[in-house]
């Protein structure tokens, strides 16, 4: 067995050397978070392996593929949170942070079991209501992250950030 990955190396070191991986393509690609097991958990069974594909997609940066899948998934299970969620990452990915916000607060109204992933939403929707310059909005959304996820870093790193910024104005 060592042997054979031995030969892998190998095989990839002259590749390098030689120049081939030149013209292999770069997609951008999105780092998968921490908890990604659990968005995928989260999932029906029924639309999990569907969801799963359509979280490659946007993993790999493939936004416009990932889109139309989490919107056919919308479709096919309105009550699951997870894909509307996505759909606003991708939106707020895009710059268009009033139909994230949308898609953000669609995934809110639906039943989240994992605490930290329902926080996740709250966060979202203040990293949008931040972007667009609306600071007070973003804070009440961080608190709320906070609240759900008391040990969410990234919650409250943004809620002492945007509390700065307010206390700036």
């Amino acid at each position: 067995m060592n042997m054979r990955y031995a030969k892998i190396q190998i095989l990839l070191l002259g590749l390098i050397v030689c120049g081939c991986s030149s013209n292999i393509p770069i997609i951008k690609a999105y780092p998968r978070p921490a908890k990604y097991q659990l968005y995928v958990s989260s999932a029906p069974p029924e639309i999990r392996a569907k969801f799963v594909a359509s979280l490659s997609l946007y993993y790999q940066g493939k936004l416009d593929s990932a889109a139309i899948s989490f919107v056919s998934l919308t479709a096919q299970d309105p009550n699951y949170w997870g894909s509307y969620y996505y759909l606003g990452l991708l939106n707020k990915d895009l710059g268009l942070f009033e139909t994230a916000i949308g898609r953000f607060k669609e995934a809110a109204k639906l039943p989240v079991v994992e605490q930290a992933l329902r926080s996740n939403i709250y966060l979202a929707l203040g990293e949008c209501w931040e972007l667009t310059g609306e600071f007070a909005d973003a804070k009440m959304h961080y608190r709320a992250a906070i609240n759900i996820n008391p040990e969410s870093v990234s919650a409250r790193d943004s809620y002492n950030r945007v509390n700065r910024l307010l206390a700036q104005k």
